[in-house]
């Protein structure tokens, strides 16, 4: 399994509060929360993560070499996140420098491609969240052949559309998956916690690939974005097998109201 992080985005949220935390100044994966960083947090999010600092728990393990990180150039001129990343994790960690944003964390993803591009499973998970990642964990474990992706979920604590939707039937598999969909929302759909499965990092990389070439962006007018989660629909509609792994407990990081929220409840 192959694991990636897209952290290539600016932060302005955060930056837009600098004078409240000077921590704010940092790239938003750096930021510390209670005596580490952002990304730190989120990766221990993921139980089958093998770190020489904290080792997995489960049967299935996966090495540090298998995880690669996606951030921009800049970042690593101004603040060395390579070594960073390397001090935190594992020397033998990945770090792939862009030179510039892209229009969305789907075509970051896109340039780990050469790490992923065979039948080898892989995870695409975002920088700015924690989560109990149990559920994920025996969803992959347990899966069907059949099965080509994973989104693990949980019930959002409203029913505004500000999120990236699954709806899912009674044996957990998905029906319809959109981005800040008010039709889904209504529905009753869970929310999807930001990170992906798939089955065969190939698979991932021909419809990501499709979608982008097709310009089937996502998201409200003026804010779109080729988001990694309609990625699903695409597959629904081609008859793949994407499963829901339901998770208790979710935390979001990506806004200074969500961190300090964490800080003040965790």
């Amino acid at each position: 399994m192959k694991i990636i992080i897209p952290m290539a985005g600016r932060g302005l949220r955060f930056q837009a509060d600098v004078d409240q935390n000077p921590e704010y100044r940092k790239p938003k994966p750096l930021i510390n929360i209670k005596g580490k960083p952002m990304i730190e947090w989120a990766l221990e999010s993921l139980p089958f993560l093998d770190l020489p600092k904290r080792p997995a728990t489960t049967d299935l393990k996966v090495p540090p070499k298998d995880l690669v990180f996606i951030s921009l150039r800049q970042q690593q001129e101004d603040y060395s996140i390579t070594e960073l990343l390397q001090s935190v994790f594992s020397k033998d960690i990945n770090v792939v420098l862009i030179p510039e944003v892209t229009r969305g964390a789907l075509e970051t993803a896109l340039a780990a491609k050469d790490y992923i591009n065979s039948d080898e499973d892989v995870i695409i998970s975002d920088s700015d969240h924690y989560f109990d990642g149990t559920s994920l964990y025996n969803t992959i474990k347990n899966k069907d052949v059949d099965v080509e992706g994973i989104i693990p979920v949980f019930e959002p604590p409203d029913r505004e559309p500000k999120w990236s939707y699954m709806l899912f039937d009674e044996n957990k598999n998905a029906l319809a998956v959109r981005e800040k969909d008010p039709e889904l929302a209504a529905k009753g759909a869970y929310a999807n916690i930001g990170a992906y499965y798939f089955t065969h990092g190939n698979t991932f990389i021909k419809e990501a690939e499709e979608m982008i070439n097709s310009g089937n962006m996502s998201g409200p007018a003026g804010k779109q974005e080729f988001f990694v989660a309609p990625l699903y629909q695409r597959m629904i509609e081609k008859e793949m097998k994407i499963k829901a792994a339901i998770t208790p407990t979710v935390w979001g990081l990506g806004t200074p109201k969500d961190l300090e929220h964490f800080v003040a409840n965790s």
